[in-house]
């Protein structure tokens, strides 16, 4: 009798040890997935906008305009308005709440007289370049001998290359000289 009483009391201390391992996955929750933004997933393409310059200037030089200056501030500039469009999913040269285009330039800090901006989305580099190209006031902005730098923003979203092109015309910086 102790014997089975033993017996009987293990098969008991494994099955309340079976129950309480099976309560307690059946009471462990999945994890919520982590919560997502709503807005598209972008890349930053920073190869495709030295790509686009290279095409810009060699239009340029196609077409016997000088060759445009990257600058590092503009180009910051079409990127913050590059990333407005893709959190849209749309093209604009302005949204609402945002500068105009000759008051977001001035914000670098940059002297400019005349600026023009392009923006594109398309499959790649080239398919967007071709497409601003056959498009003629951007076909203008590209060749317009007036402007001398530029910054260019690339970013992938969606499948998609949203493009913005900053042009400008840069004036050189007044030093006063003192007379002896």
């Amino acid at each position: 009798m102790p014997r089975a009483l033993c017996a009987t009391l293990v098969m008991l201390a494994l099955n309340t040890s079976l129950c309480l391992a099976q309560h307690a996955s059946a009471n462990q929750r999945p994890e919520p997935a982590p919560k997502t933004v709503s807005s598209p997933t972008s890349l930053e393409d920073s190869e495709a906008e030295l790509e686009l310059l290279d095409l810009a200037n060699q239009s340029r030089r196609d077409a016997g305009a000088p060759l445009l200056r990257l600058d590092e501030s503009l180009r910051n500039a079409a990127r913050a308005h590059a990333r407005l469009m893709v959190e849209r999913q749309q093209l604009s040269h302005q949204f609402d709440g945002e500068a105009g285009l000759m008051p977001r330039l001035l914000e670098t800090g940059l002297r400019l007289d005349r600026v023009g901006e392009n923006v594109a989305y398309n499959a790649n580099v080239e398919k967007a370049f071709k497409a601003l190209m056959q498009s003629p006031p951007h076909r203008r902005n590209l060749l317009d001998a007036a402007f001398n730098s530029a910054g260019f923003a690339a970013f992938w979203s969606n499948g998609r290359l949203y493009v913005v092109q900053d042009f400008a015309r840069q004036l050189s910086s007044i030093s006063r000289t003192s007379s002896p």
